[in-house]
């Protein structure tokens, strides 16, 4: 009698316990990041230092927060693509002068949002100051 309650208490614990145990949110005291959040950490820091680069007078500062810009958006639409990213990251190759890379980006913008005005105008933008830079190398 003992060993059949037992034995019943022990089919209990098996059956009531979960089969595959919840994954892991934490590794070593570590908050794991899904690939979303990771990709929207990436793009506020990438607008973050956009908008510090609009705002420096130094050409120097503001190149290297353009570029610092460029890496982190670059980094956020590497993780999941999304529209704010690639129209941020199109404007911002925009600002250093690389007109096909600023093409490349805000045409990925638009095919996520058809029709978007930002996008467009990002498009058009680049695509004048890549025809007029063919045209000044004489191409």
């Amino acid at each position: 009698m003992k060993h059949t309650r037992f034995a019943l208490a022990l089919i209990l614990v098996l059956v009531a316990s979960p089969a595959l145990p919840a994954p892991p949110t934490e590794f070593i005291g570590s908050y794991y990041k899904t690939p979303e959040q990771k990709a929207m950490d990436c793009y506020a820091r990438g607008v973050k230092a956009k908008r510090k680069a609009e705002a420096e007078k130094d050409p120097e500062k503001q190149s290297k927060l353009y570029l610092k810009a460029k890496e982190e958006l670059s980094k956020s639409v590497g993780y999941v693509g999304h529209y704010d990213g690639y129209l941020a990251l199109g404007q911002v190759y925009l600002a250093l002068g690389q007109s096909e890379a600023a093409f490349d980006a805000c045409t990925q913008a638009q095919r996520l949002k058809p029709g978007d005005a930002a996008a467009t105008g990002c498009m058009e933008e680049a695509r004048k100051r890549t025809h007029n830079a063919q045209q000044g190398s004489g191409q």
